[in-house]
């Protein structure tokens, strides 16, 4: 009984807002697409009511003052389950395969205090069930603090807006290369530190000094090893934001770096542009950074470039035919005083395949691919991508960092084959599944360490409100 009264206030709020809706002539403004970082969703289209179409929309949008609908409350969440299966852990060298199901839950809260106050919070609990290995913290983590911030914005006009940040976030800059969000696992990545955000209509900036929380497996603090710092511009040559340009700098301070040189402590200061655009039926985005600092008694000389085109015919289905390539330096000599490995920092987990087996260092890749649009709610993609070491001085890394498979200068410098195929089906606006295969043929520097060929599959079903 006391639940139906509990529902009761709910279901009249819907029946009410829905005539207010029908009465309404008003043509309701689609909401907002739901954003690998929450924080960037915006609701406040909600405030009118001929917009809130949706069940959550009553917890999308919680006015506070009466008069002002800039002040509000927004509540958001998530539920995840995602399966995992390998035949072979790191290519089968000293692990066996394992299978396991990943579990992620999060809850947010966002309230704005007008136009130039915020406070942002997003609690998150990852959990790892049915595995044969012991699960890292960043799958096994029960409660933890995923986001935690206050904006404050001293600058705002009808155009431009600048936003100061101070908490804990989420950041991701361009394609991903560099810095992103880490969404196949449970914990993503989280930095503690500050922001300054500006925007107008050609340009974005955002600057940053921070140092990343650390993945302990429950709540804790920032890395005090590690501090990461840098400015991130784009430049829009169009109003639609389809052409345009970013450049960058990243600086990172490592007590404990990691490479097949050695250990220890590393400046590392990355310069880097990406040019992006779509035009007709063309679509491209290149990149490309050079690295420079010192690394224990070495000094650091890296670069990387990335090729990623595509041409989409407006047919049905609409097939894409694309191309990807990517080169990151490896260290050719570790004797003569200069490293020259390239370091991907906080790159996006999946960047070549969701069997995530690679990092992009001391790595050349060439990925032929292709896409189809099944029907509005499912597509399909996949493709075919063949790897070479850059030096074959230098080690293959595994995506955490550490070294995977050692230098072996005598081996060959192919080191495999991954087929890719992919599925995406958009149920509705709140429910997803994805369903990914990859074969990866592993080559004879890999045999030669004791490796063999890895069959993985993952399907993920999320919830999201």
């Amino acid at each position: 009984m006391r639940r139906l009264l509990s529902i009761l206030p709910v279901a009249l709020t819907f029946a009410t807002q829905a005539q207010d809706m029908k009465n309404s002539q008003e043509i309701p403004s689609p909401p907002p697409s739901y954003d690998m970082l929450r924080f960037n969703e915006n609701y406040s289209c909600l405030s009118n009511a001929a917009n809130q179409t949706d069940w959550f929309d009553p917890a999308k949008y919680i006015p506070i003052r009466q008069n002002d609908p800039s002040w509000y409350l927004t509540f958001g969440g998530e539920a995840r389950e995602r399966f995992e299966s390998t035949d072979a852990l790191n290519f089968g060298i000293g692990a066996a395969g394992d299978s396991y199901l990943l579990q992620r839950l999060g809850l947010l809260s966002d309230l704005h205090l007008g136009d130039r106050v915020r406070f942002f919070v997003e609690g998150i609990s990852g959990l790892e069930i049915g595995n044969r290995e012991a699960a890292p913290p960043v799958q096994r983590d029960p409660i933890d603090l995923a986001f935690a911030f206050m904006d404050v914005v001293p600058y705002l006009t009808a155009e431009e807006q600048l936003t100061l940040r101070m908490g804990r976030f989420g950041m991701s800059f361009g394609a991903g290369r560099l810095v992103a969000t880490r969404a196949p696992v449970n914990i993503p990545f989280r930095f503690d530190g500050f922001e300054a955000l500006y925007s107008s209509p050609k340009w974005e900036a955002t600057a940053f000094l921070t140092q990343p929380a650390l993945d302990s497996g429950h709540i804790d603090s920032e890395d005090h090893t590690t501090t990461f710092w840098g400015l991130y511009l784009t430049h829009w040559f169009d109003a639609p934001h389809l052409l345009g340009v970013d450049l960058y700098y990243f600086g990172i301070h490592r007590k404990d770096g990691v490479y097949a040189s050695g250990t220890g402590d590393e400046h590392r200061h990355s310069l880097g542009s990406r040019q992006f655009g779509l035009w007709h039926n063309w679509d491209w985005n290149t990149e490309e950074v050079v690295q420079v600092g010192k690394f224990a008694d070495e000094s650091i000389l890296a670069w990387t470039a990335s090729f990623d085109s595509g041409y989409t015919w407006q047919i049905p289905g609409k097939p894409r035919l694309g191309l990807k390539a990517n080169v990151t330096s490896g260290d050719t000599n570790p004797h003569d005083g200069e490293l020259q490995t390239f370091d991907a920092m906080y790159f996006k987990s999946g960047y070549f395949n969701d069997a995530t087996l690679l990092r992009p260092e001391n790595i050349m890749d060439l990925h032929p691919n292709a896409s189809f649009q099944l029907s509005r709610a499912v597509s399909l993609d996949g493709g075919a991508d063949w790897f070479w070491r850059y030096s074959r001085n230098d080690a293959v890394y595994a995506v955490p960092g550490f070294i995977a498979i050692p230098a072996l200068h005598t081996a060959s410098s192919f080191v495999g084959t991954a087929l890719d195929l992919n599925l995406n089906w958009q149920l509705q606006r709140h429910l997803n599944l994805q369903a990914s295969y990859v074969h990866f043929l592993s080559g004879n520097y890999i045999h030669e360490a004791g490796g063999r060929d890895v069959n993985y599959v993952s399907t993920t079903l999320s919830f999201l409100f």
